[in-house]
């Protein structure tokens, strides 16, 4: 309820006071003017009295009477329209409440739907190998969805999602790992000749990558299956002396001292 509500309602509490005050004054009025009148009475009938006073007398008190019913009958119609004031002002009241819930409402959802539609185009930012990278909404997607199915080790379609993404995005925070995997796809292909490019893109562009010595040994075990044997130890060894305490040039070492 608001102010212009609180207000209407001291009105008519306080008329409602004066109505009941009035009664009371008329009724005591009119018992104390009957009681003298009753005493005044047996004085002038003792006292014989002109009769013409008398009328006179009880003509005042019936005139008193229809004003004070008058002014009861103007108070209760001030009391009715103050009431369907105080009525009509709740109603603009709960309506103008009604308005500003469903106002927020909209603005609530507006907002909702803003933040929604930003999010699919603004970037936001991952750790990928330890680097803070700024990615969209779109390239994480294209992204997760291509190492999916290299997951499901389904490579056939890996290598044609993976193609894709780095075509869109070739300069992806996702791109080391996206050739990486793209030349692991075509290896469980048996397909070295394709592998080969995707891995030396890895080990000559991406050398922070945590993939980059598992790369190498990749592209040596590729360059021994295309019967370039030397080529693969070479690279052997470019691994144990560029990344010495990676898992992958200890298998290198074992390889190689297999060779001797």
């Amino acid at each position: 309820m608001n102010k212009n509500s609180e207000k209407l309602d001291d009105k008519l509490k306080a008329l409602s006071t004066r109505l009941d005050q009035l009664k009371t004054d008329v009724n005591k009025s009119i018992k104390d003017e009957v009681g003298n009148s009753e005493e005044k009475l047996s004085q002038r009938i003792d006292a014989k009295a002109d009769d013409k006073k008398l009328n006179a007398f009880f003509a005042e008190m019936e005139t008193l009477r229809h004003k004070l019913n008058d002014e009861i009958a103007d108070l209760r119609g001030r009391v009715e329209i103050l009431a369907n004031e105080s009525s009509a002002s709740q109603k603009k009241v709960d309506k103008l409440s009604n308005d500003l819930a469903n106002a927020l409402k909209r603005q609530t959802e507006l907002y909702e739907d803003t933040s929604k539609r930003l999010s699919k185009i603004e970037p936001r930012y991952v750790i990928i190998d330890g680097i803070e990278v700024e990615v969209t909404q779109s390239e994480q997607k294209q992204f997760d969805e291509a190492n999916a199915l290299f997951k499901k080790k389904d490579f056939v379609r890996a290598t044609q999602a993976f193609t894709a993404f780095l075509q869109r995005f070739p300069g992806s925070g996702f791109a080391p790992e996206s050739h990486y995997s793209l030349a692991i796809s075509y290896m469980a292909e048996g397909d070295c000749k394709n592998a080969v490019p995707a891995l030396q893109t890895v080990i000559n562009r991406y050398t922070w990558a945590q993939k980059t010595p598992d790369a190498m040994l990749k592209l040596a075990i590729c360059q021994d299956d295309l019967g370039d044997q030397s080529l693969a130890q070479g690279t052997m060894e470019a691994l144990i002396k560029k990344y010495p305490d990676s898992p992958a040039a200890k298998t290198a070492r074992a390889k190689l001292n297999a060779l001797k």
